[in-house]
């Protein structure tokens, strides 16, 4: 049982996996801004999915938050409920951040009455805007408002964090992790350049099919004789990867699919030279350590909510007349979106973004 005593005990209320992650990273940084010192507990629920990886696994251990307190998502249950109320009451909350993506106004108004009766009486970051939950125009960009700007404003009483600064996408990676990135990277030569792709997914809706992926491959393996390749993913993507590996034909390719973790990827991405992926959670990581990235996009979503950090991306993002739809598995349509990207334009897109490099 939480003890009150000297320090400050901060809670930050957090939903999601990989890509959610990334996408409120700058908020964790001015969290700890914001409270230097204090005990930061995360409240977040468990995997979502089979490939969802927990938060935790994104943000390490004691280097954004110090404890975790499991949220029983989509429960109904009472019981659950109340043992969790009770269990935040004891903590005697200074502040509660809510990082929590907005989904209606009367989830919002449950929300906050929930942790106004666990005694947090400071509360942080709940949307009540209409921009908070509607897709509002960036008058920067022209298009919809990027999710973590959305999120990053909502949080303005303890600070917006500056989503342009590098330092505030800093995953604070260890020693040891990016000791095991070097250990990895060491099977090729030091002075290639290197892409690094990532052929799954975890949502049928944005997945481009292995086959593309590998005549994408062969494309780039004759384009750039001199770069090798890294492919990443999650442990049940290593078949796809697999035929990824085949696909490159020349040598000088490191398939770590489901062999490091989470951080050590990240470490590995940041040796890298070039992402290129679905719209998922390695994309995001991608982003996170400053990758030029080349993104196939589904149009299951508006464009630029969910696009990856980063000014030397390249979105590859077909509209047609059903975007928008937000569906996880697409049938009636057969996925005409992301499948009406070629593997051509894919690699005109990586060729674009390495001479600008």
């Amino acid at each position: 049982m939480a003890i009150k005593n000297s320090k400050k005990n901060i809670l930050i209320y957090r939903l999601g996996s990989l890509g959610d992650t990334i996408m409120v990273l700058p908020c964790f940084h001015q969290v700890l801004k914001a409270f230097p010192g204090a005990n930061i507990v995360l409240l977040t629920n468990k995997p979502v999915a089979s490939k969802a990886a927990p938060l935790e696994a994104v943000l390490g251990k004691d280097l954004f938050f110090n404890e975790i307190i499991d949220y029983p998502i989509g429960s109904r249950n009472p019981l659950l409920l109340i043992r969790l109320l009770l269990k935040l009451r004891t903590y005697h909350f200074d502040c509660m951040v809510n990082l929590t993506a907005a989904r209606s106004e009367g989830a919002a108004k449950r929300d906050k009455t929930f942790f106004g009766l666990a005694g947090i009486k400071r509360l942080v970051g709940f949307p009540s805007e209409y921009g908070d939950f509607n897709l509002l125009t960036d008058t920067e960009t022209g298009e919809k408002e990027w999710e973590a700007k959305r999120i990053a404003r909502r949080i303005e009483p303890i600070g917006i964090p500056d989503l342009l600064q590098a330092s505030n996408w800093d995953l604070k990676l260890t020693n040891a992790e990016i000791s095991e990135a070097n250990n990895q990277l060491s099977k090729i030569p030091t002075e290639m350049k290197i892409i690094s792709l990532s052929p799954g997914t975890k949502m049928q809706s944005k997945d481009w099919t292995v086959a593309n992926w590998v005549a994408l491959i062969k494309l780039l393996a004759a384009a750039l004789p001199d770069w090798g390749l890294v492919l990443i993913g999650a442990p049940d993507e290593l078949d796809a990867a697999n035929q990824c590996e085949a696909a490159w034909h020349k040598g000088q390719v490191l398939n770590i699919c489901g062999k490091v973790s989470l951080r050590e990827c990240a470490a590995v991405l940041g040796k890298t030279n070039l992402f290129i992926g679905h719209d998922s959670g390695p994309m995001h990581l991608a982003g996170a350590m400053g990758i030029p990235i080349v993104a196939v996009f589904a149009a299951i979503n508006i464009p630029r909510k969910w696009f990856p950090r980063g000014d030397r991306n390249h979105i590859i993002y077909h509209k047609t007349d059903c975007a928008g739809c937000g569906l996880t598995v697409c049938i009636d349509q057969q996925k005409k979106c992301i499948l009406s990207i070629s593997p051509t334009e894919v690699l005109e897109a990586a060729l674009t973004v390495i001479k600008s490099l």
